[in-house]
């Protein structure tokens, strides 16, 4: 049956009443459901019961055309804990003579059917019972002419219907090797044994879908005393390293999930869902890894994979079902299967999270890539963590098309020590932190620029020259100038942004007030500085966020051009000036309609909120309202509420305190 299933197949597995006991067993069965939803069992019976020509059921004897029952475009739901299939009924009934069919008459309607699905309980195949049954006319109403004559027919097409079998295995078939590879190879014995426990229970007509009861017989282990938990220690580089890699494959794992809904008519909120589940993800990663002990990579992934599925799945879930129920019915493409695997393997996943202690889940690359591949016709596909540009990916999360690129990016091999006279005096207490880079990081940005690719260029454009990066160095002395020069490349920038994403008239000053202040808190207005006498874009202490905006590499990978946040102090501007924007329309505006009392904000609390959002990604707005409420600001609140200030009171002077 493996290719007859198609794409516009929901099955889901999700663990239902796990009863798990609390002290010591040998075992306990589990059950978690196996669920097809309507369409896809339409398909399926179709594709097994339904394969005369036209995708119709004789249920009479082909050549003997004087007598015929015909059924055609079956539809299933629920109707009272039963499954109710309605198809359209071609009758007709003659006396055969002498190669001759004599007084024949045909009608057509529909049939009403009532049928009790069942699981065979050694081969894993659905069939139904036949409860009652019924004919309506082409107006679907009852036909008491006809009616009288359904029981002649009945037996026959009620019998035919009751032989149909559906075979559901093979979701259970490709959830076993991506179980085995998700657990740590000590935990293999246990999931083999319970994997080979797996048989059909119950089935059950529900309202969205069939439910298919799978229980498993799983080996409990003895409940061990408690002990109390070490304190967390830094990780070791090597664990770093680990920590780096696979998160950067679940991230790219997330990438290309969220991006098979690209042609999907998604919901503005539904934009804003995968907005905030990729955003809030990355600033969780960036938190964890600035952190002083982050968590082992293995259980932060896990806890990232099952907290984003959880709000991902319902929407993967409704598009692919729309979009495929609009084909031919009972056809299927290339990678039907695939995608009911990797609905299958994600849900299943999560379910055996639950578990807890149990089995130690552990989603490995290899792990990433395999369900990857379920939903991909490419196989080969190794989700590779790039800083390239994907248009689709602004367009996916609800954003206007990618920011212009005017020319070239700067060419980093014409970079030269600078003399150590030229070097801008700072204050140590203000200044940014210079940044070291580990072996690691100085092959990834190698790797990145190999792989951030050239843009096509008018043959007259250019890329700026070394000189002109220069004119943007800040010394003590050429604050002012400096200040005259950045302050219109800022206000330039959020005209444009403005243009293509327009705020209430109310909040225009501010905007601007805020883009400035954003500037002077992030960098200083700097876009570069003199590093070991050499010439680079400022970077934050952990190298992740770049230039006079400060916009974080990891967090907008796909959606910013890397090489142009770093040597592009215009196309900067503009990347902070956007996220400021998406901000405040898709999140700020939204929320503050409902707020009330002492959580209401002003309009310098929205701002305090933006620069809140920029640090923490979406779930800061909350916590900077709760925040505010209390009274207990953070230093980062505090510092940004303080050059927000001075850009409103026009203390231009107070720059100078940052060299």
């Amino acid at each position: 049956m493996k290719n007859g299933f198609s794409l516009f197949a929901i099955m889901v597995l999700l663990l239902g009443s796990v009863m798990l006991p609390s002290g010591p067993a040998c075992g306990e069965t589990i059950s978690f459901p196996l669920q097809i939803d309507y369409p896809f069992l339409t398909t399926l019976v179709i594709q097994s019961a339904f394969t005369d020509p036209d995708q119709t059921m004789r249920v009479t004897d082909p050549d003997n055309d004087c007598q015929q029952i015909m059924l055609s475009n079956p539809i299933f739901e629920s109707d009272n804990n039963l499954l109710r299939i309605e198809a359209a009924v071609h009758l007709k009934g003659g006396t055969l003579m002498g190669g001759s069919c004599l007084l024949p008459i045909e009608w057509d309607g529909y049939l009403v059917a009532h049928m009790k699905p069942r699981m065979s309980p050694s081969n894993w195949k659905l069939s139904f019972e036949p409860v009652d049954s019924v004919l309506l006319d082409k107006n679907r109403r009852p036909d008491s002419l006809v009616g009288h004559l359904w029981k002649f027919f009945e037996a026959p097409v009620l019998k035919r219907m009751g032989r149909i079998r559906i075979a559901v295995n093979e979701p259970i078939e490709q959830l076993k090797p991506f179980l085995i590879a998700s657990v740590p190879d000590s935990d293999h014995p246990r999931v083999n044994a319970m994997l080979s426990s797996l048989r059909p229970g119950v089935v059950v007509a529900e309202p969205e879908v069939v439910k298919i009861q799978v229980l498993a017989d799983v080996e409990t282990l003895p409940a061990a005393a408690p002990e109390p938990e070490p304190e967390p220690a830094p990780l070791s580089p090597a664990e770093i390293d680990a920590f780096i890699d696979i998160w950067e494959t679940w991230d790219s794992f997330l990438v290309h999930t969220v991006l098979s809904l690209m042609d999907m008519p998604l919901t503005p909120d539904e934009r804003q869902t995968l907005l905030t589940v990729l955003l809030d993800t990355r600033y969780r990663f960036i938190a964890e890894l600035e952190s002083d002990a982050p968590s082992s990579s293995r259980d932060f992934v896990r806890e990232q994979f099952v907290n984003s599925w959880g709000k991902l799945s319902p929407i993967l879930k409704r598009h692919l079902t729309a979009q495929l129920s609009g084909q031919v019915s009972g056809q299927s493409t290339a990678n039907s299967w695939g995608y009911l695997a990797f609905f299958t393997a994600s849900d299943a996943l999560a379910a055996l999270d639950r578990l807890g202690p149990v089995f130690n889940i552990e989603i490995s690359r290899n792990g990433f890539i395999r369900l990857a591949r379920m939903m991909s016709e490419n196989k080969a596909l190794t989700l590779q963590y790039t800083m390239l540009v994907d248009p689709g990916l602004r367009k996916l999360m609800g954003m206007t098309p990618p920011l212009e690129i005017t020319r070239p990016a700067f060419d980093e091999n014409l970079l030269e020590p600078e003399s150590p006279a030229t070097e801008p005096e700072t204050d140590p207490e203000t200044e940014i932190p210079p940044t070291s880079m580990n072996a690691r990081r100085l092959i990834l940005w190698g790797l990145y620029n190999a792989l951030t690719p050239g843009t096509c260029w008018a043959e007259s454009a250019s890329s700026p020259s070394l000189e002109e990066l220069k004119q943007w160095l800040v010394t003590k002395g050429n604050v002012e100038a400096h200040l005259q020069k950045v302050k219109p490349i800022l206000e330039a920038a959020t005209q444009e942004n403005l243009k293509k994403n327009p705020i209430p008239e109310n909040y225009l000053s501010m905007f601007q007030e805020a883009v400035y202040a954003f500037a002077w808190q992030e960098s200083c207005f700097r876009q570069f500085i003199l590093e070991k006498n050499k010439l680079t874009y400022i970077r934050s202490y952990t190298n992740t966020s770049v230039g006079i905006m400060q916009i974080n590499e990891r967090v907008w990978r796909g959606i910013y051009d890397i090489n142009h946040l770093r040597w592009d102090i215009s196309y900067n501007a503009s990347a902070g000036v956007d996220i400021l924007n998406t901000y405040l329309r898709k999140y700020a505006l939204p929320k503050i309609k409902s707020m009330k009392g002492k959580d209401a904000l002003d309009i310098d609390g929205v701002a305090g909120s933006l620069y809140a959002m920029y640090n923490a990604g979406p779930g800061g707005f909350s916590g900077y309202v709760r925040r505010r409420s209390a009274g207990t600001p953070t230093n980062i609140d505090k510092h940004f509420k303080e050059k927000y200030n001075w850009v409103k009171s026009g203390q231009w002077d107070r720059l100078g305190d940052c060299f």
